[in-house]
């Protein structure tokens, strides 16, 4: 049962057969030579003395009769239990038993015991017990290839940790729930990719992960209130993240791709206003040097982050530092300005002077009315929206979701 685990738990649920197997040879003979042309006239049992690491003490190997296959094994633990295992006639493993330290006057408690295919390798089914003899663990190679399996609490019938497990060791499925049936832990491989929630005792998620080839996302929440802290989505061309209150409002909003990044501003979980940061520097930025960011515009926006008010800026190395007006929407009847049917439209130079004032029946419209300021007969300037033009700190920079980190 080869455990490469994509969800965080899996680990975990393979952990018991993983200790009790150890100390067995997982191709079914002992780490000692068992040709026979290493000994013509080797005696019948081999004494093989492993790696400490392994928590083996000693194995000793019965040979079959004519001596090139192991028949039998027993194995001494360093902490004192001892196991067995047993080979076929070609000297592929059959089964492995392990058995709790024995207790003077008391009858052998057995710990671990499996199964295993023609192949030698492939583990057809694993049961564990707890010392008393009341069932820990049932493991079994379904029809399908998948191995399923349940480990309970120590009464031996309340379901603790349940786990599926595909052909090729990757897990499917991963659930873990507390003696009371409350659920902490839910794992399981989907269409969208691995996704994973972990719930506090009272029943309210403290964190939720997705992790596909092209997205990823992770949701983390204040302690045990249920209520969200912040969620992150990380997509082949952009992040995006949402920060919230401890009221579990939202308070901002970042999307960040390789040009620039957008900034929303809320107030009391309503969508406020709407900044765009332009990437100075996107291609350095991708090699790892710091970005550089040049506010490109402002916008009023509705409930729905829909702009219905947006300045924007001349930009570039001859701007940095600058805010000049380069031109501005304005919707007059309320409506989004993309939805508008009266729509404001101002031009302004390079020196940040009103040059064209023109009314168009929608944002993209004809013309209703038209107003040219000739640069001869002074300037007139915008007062420019400081409330919105402020940088905004970011709560908690992005990060990378993490990888799955087996817990044992």
């Amino acid at each position: 049962m080869n455990a490469k685990s994509l969800i965080t738990a899996a680990a975990a649920a393979l952990l018991i057969a993983g200790v009790a197997a150890v100390g067995f040879n997982g191709q079914g003979v002992s780490t000692a030579d068992l040709t026979a042309g290493a000994f013509p006239n080797r005696l019948p049992h081999s004494i093989d003395l492993p790696d400490s690491k392994m928590g083996v003490e000693q194995r000793v190997t019965e040979l079959s009769p004519d001596r090139l296959f192991p028949k039998d094994a027993s194995v001494d633990f360093k902490n004192g239990d001892t196991g067995r295992e047993y080979h076929r006639n070609d000297g592929s493993l059959e089964r492995i038993e392990v058995f709790y330290k024995s207790m003077p006057y008391m009858p052998m408690q057995l710990k671990w015991r499996a199964t295993i295919g023609v192949d030698g390798v492939t583990y057809t089914s694993d049961s564990a017990f707890w010392s008393d003899g009341t069932r820990k663990r049932v493991g079994e190679r379904l029809a399908d290839g998948t191995y399923s399996i349940v480990t309970y609490f120590k009464d031996g019938t309340t379901e603790n940790e349940r786990t599926l497990l595909a052909a090729d060791g990757s897990a499917l499925y991963h659930r873990v729930t507390t003696e009371n049936g409350l659920l902490l832990y839910i794992g399981e491989k989907t269409k969208d990719g691995i996704e994973e929630k972990t719930f506090a005792e009272n029943g309210n998620p403290v964190k939720y992960t997705l992790r596909s080839i092209f997205r990823t996302k992770k949701i983390e929440y204040y302690g045990d209130s249920g209520k969200p802290k912040m969620d992150v989505t990380m997509e082949s061309t952009k992040f995006t993240v949402i920060y919230f209150g401890p009221d579990g409002k939202p308070t901002q909003k970042r999307v960040i791709g390789f040009g620039g990044m957008d900034v929303f501003v809320y107030e009391n979980g309503v969508p406020k206003y709407q900044q765009f940061w332009q990437r100075m520097n996107p291609f350095d930025a991708k090699k790892g040097a710091e970005s550089v960011w040049q506010l490109y515009s402002v916008a009023r926006i509705d409930a729905n982050e829909k702009p219905y008010w947006k300045l924007w800026f001349y930009t570039g190395a001859q701007y940095a530092g600058k805010t000049i007006p380069n031109f501005s929407y304005e919707s007059k009847d309320g409506l989004p300005t993309e939805d508008s049917k009266l729509v404001e439209v101002n031009t302004y130079s390079e020196a940040g002077c009103l040059k064209v004032k023109i009314l168009q029946n929608a944002q993209y419209g004809d013309p209703i009315e038209k107003t040219q300021f000739p640069q001869d007969r002074g300037c007139s300037t915008m007062t420019l929206p400081l409330d919105l033009m402020k940088e905004i700190p970011d709560p908690a920079p992005i990060t990378k979701v993490p990888d799955p980190e087996p817990h044992y």
